[in-house]
């Protein structure tokens, strides 16, 4: 009985070694998938991309695209909403952290210019290509734009708490100028052919930001 017993474990534990297998193998494709299309997305634009090109990049049939992904808006809303969601991340380790506000502030503008340079075709699908698709603010994108304004709501909040934004000031409408205005200068860096680094101007963005915000001086 023991034997069997030994010998079924052994089975169970090879079968789970297996299946982690495949899902990480799986896992490697779609990421490549993607990373094909982002690829394609930027060079030829969201319209004129065809999913043989994708397929040609990742290096597989074309009918494979279509185990993992329904088609090209799936594609193109799939890479915006994985990008959104690993930043929303990045703010609330940012949030967990004992930093001033305002260095708090710099470093998530500082993450965000360094994801996108580290990327330009990546930048210019979430910038310039994404809203592309009639389905650009389905429920899915819709949710994890909802959840980044959250994760910035958060983070103008904790400056409330801390005494270094003003009680009264208008926190939807900072959000919204923080988010626009990150989201020019990126734009701009695209299109200017990246002329020059984003991430060492966040400690001046931060500082425009917060100056906006900051509590008046107390006279002495």
């Amino acid at each position: 009985m023991s034997l069997r017993l030994a010998a079924f474990r052994a089975q169970a534990v090879s079968f789970a070694h297996e299946r982690t297998r495949t899902r990480a193998g799986r896992e490697a494709r779609r990421r490549q998938i993607l990373e094909s299309a982002v690829r394609v997305f930027a060079r030829h634009g969201f319209s004129a991309a065809r999913i043989r090109d994708i397929a040609a990049g990742a290096g597989v049939a074309e009918g494979t695209i279509y185990l993992y992904f329904e088609g090209k808006d799936d594609l193109l809303l799939t890479a915006f909403r994985d990008t959104v969601h690993d930043f929303c991340d990045s703010i609330h380790d940012v949030l967990a952290t004992d930093l001033p506000f305002v260095e708090r502030v710099e470093r998530i503008i500082r993450l965000q210019f360094e994801r996108i340079e580290a990327d330009p075709p990546l930048a210019a699908v979430l910038l310039l290509e994404s809203r592309q698709t009639s389905t650009f603010y389905s429920g899915a994108v819709r949710d994890v734009l909802r959840a980044y304004a959250a994760a910035i709501d958060d983070l103008l909040t904790s400056g409330v708490a801390s005494g270094s934004i003003r009680a009264d000031a208008d926190l939807p409408l900072a959000r919204r100028m923080l988010i626009g205005a990150l989201e020019e200068i990126e734009l701009e860096w695209l299109i200017s052919e990246r002329s020059h680094p984003l991430a060492p101007t966040a400690d001046r963005v931060a500082e425009a930001f917060y100056h906006g915000l900051a509590p008046a001086a107390q006279p002495s």
